[in-house]
């Protein structure tokens, strides 16, 4: 089969696009034929190993997977030795392993059903930045009438966050470059700002809570303009004022000690409740996925570079055909 290759880390230039075998599922798996699989901020420092937080286990030195890739969409192919769940030709989707590959394998409780009439294109979108979302705005206690801030609307997790907390009944203002402005509002977000013109910490009322997808502005500066009791939750990996990762971690963990808010580091929590729910708000389209780029996999490479430039205009996606 086809399949991305990573033999080292680095930028995009060093992917390739090469025949592995069909791997064979172990007890509790799914080999599927992918569809589609998205790509998400993960994937990218995967691929670099930047942060370095993310080698451990993945290889100190080099990548000891070689493989990337956890999105999906396709049509089970073979079910391994205890696998009661799903049958050969059920069309699927959720989290594997090492997606970006003409088969791929995923636990038996990563997938969900595909909804009827969602295409593996937009039901890829959903694994990790939607349950990412649903996480945030559980999280953030979103209710009807708070006023919540999502950054990096037009990225993978704002643009399914922004949509959960409108349908909470919550006033969104979504921020973003000035590009995205129209698509965002296409998507049923009317507030939105363009962080080239307009400040969102230049706010007469104060905000309930803040998910920020982008790191840009210091966790500090958010607390003048978040109310008592609401909610700051820093969700980027990229490099900011407040310095990496493992900074903004700490950061984050000092400021919730001593902050009248709540500011969380928003960890992924994946279920397939999540994610069976999330397919139903897509299929009935109270939720819509905003997509950047469809690339085939003989370009898989060229998916990575976009959504390494971290200005990706929603979500980025690989097919198989």
């Amino acid at each position: 089969m086809r399949a991305l290759l990573q033999p080292v880390y680095g930028e995009a230039d060093t992917l390739t696009v090469g025949d592995v075998p069909i791997p064979t599922p172990g007890k509790g798996q799914v080999l599927v034929q992918v569809a589609a699989a998205s790509v998400n901020a993960a994937d990218v420092f995967l691929m670099r190993g930047v942060p370095r937080s993310v080698r451990p286990g993945n290889g100190l030195r080099r990548p000891a997977r070689r493989r990337l890739g956890l999105d999906l969409a396709g049509v089970v192919a073979e079910v391994g030795p205890g696998v009661a769940r799903w049958q050969v030709g059920d069309a699927v989707f959720g989290q594997g392993i090492a997606t970006f590959a003409e088969f791929a394998l995923a636990q038996e409780r990563h997938l969900a059903a595909l909804p009827r009439g969602v295409g593996p294109e937009h039901a890829a979108t959903l694994p990790v930045a939607g349950t990412t979302a649903m996480r945030a705005v559980e999280v953030a206690k979103v209710r009807p009438g708070q006023r919540i801030v999502v950054t990096g609307v037009a990225g993978g997790v704002g643009q399914f966050a922004a949509q959960l907390a409108a349908l909470r009944g919550a006033e969104v203002i979504g921020v973003c470059s000035g590009r995205n402005v129209e698509r965002v509002r296409a998507m049923g977000i009317e507030n939105v700002l363009d962080y080239e013109a307009q400040d969102p910490l230049d706010t007469a009322t104060p905000y309930d809570a803040v998910i920020d997808n982008v790191g840009a502005v210091r966790i500090r500066d958010w607390r003048r303009v978040v109310a008592r009791g609401g909610a700051i939750l820093p969700n980027s990996g990229v490099r900011g004022p407040d310095g990496g990762a493992l900074m903004r971690v700490a950061k984050a963990q000092w400021h919730g000690l001593v902050a009248p808010q709540r500011v969380r580091i928003l960890y992924t929590t994946f279920t397939t409740e999540r994610l069976a729910e999330l397919g139903q708000l897509l299929a009935t389209e109270r939720i819509r996925p905003l997509v950047d780029t469809v690339f085939t996999l003989e370009k898989a490479p060229e998916a990575l570079a976009t959504m390494g430039t971290h200005h990706a205009r929603g979500k980025v996606i690989v097919t198989t055909s």
